[in-house]
């Protein structure tokens, strides 16, 4: 079977940005239609994280991951797993209060922008992966 992770890695980056970045601009120019579209692209961008995620260990058993290369490859499924679970969270909190922004508001943005940062990270590592290791690259 194909290696089907790079197919999804962008998903979460961009969808899940571009919702924490939707909710700041609807809170703070009140539009709820900012609001609105920060809800729909965090729901797009929660199911591409479960797709990274599950491909993504579909992958661990498809590649080579040189000996050089482990702490590479822990650092980006400990930030992909940790990521997850606070989209998780942040996805039954906002749904919780059927899609509006959950109270305390700094609460909520606190914790989706830990997430942002979490994907950042691990997109950092699975570079590092790819482009200074050649995980994943055909030789």
């Amino acid at each position: 079977m194909p290696n089907l992770h790079p197919l999804f890695v962008h998903l979460p980056l961009a969808l899940l940005s571009a919702s924490w970045l939707f909710d700041v601009v609807g809170i703070l120019l009140r539009k709820e239609e900012f609001e609105r579209t920060g809800w729909w692209t965090l729901l797009a961008g929660a199911a591409g994280l479960a797709a990274t995620v599950v491909t993504g260990l579909a992958a661990e058993s498809s590649v080579v991951v040189p000996e050089r290369a482990g702490s590479a490859l822990e650092n980006h499924q400990q930030l992909a797993f940790a990521a997850a679970a606070i989209y998780s969270g942040v996805l039954l909190w906002r749904f919780a209060r059927r899609t509006c922004l959950p109270q305390p508001l700094w609460m909520y943005f606190t914790l989706s922008g830990v997430g942002v940062l979490l994907l950042w990270l691990t997109g950092w590592f699975g570079g590092e992966l790819v482009f200074r290791y050649g995980v994943g690259v055909l030789r």
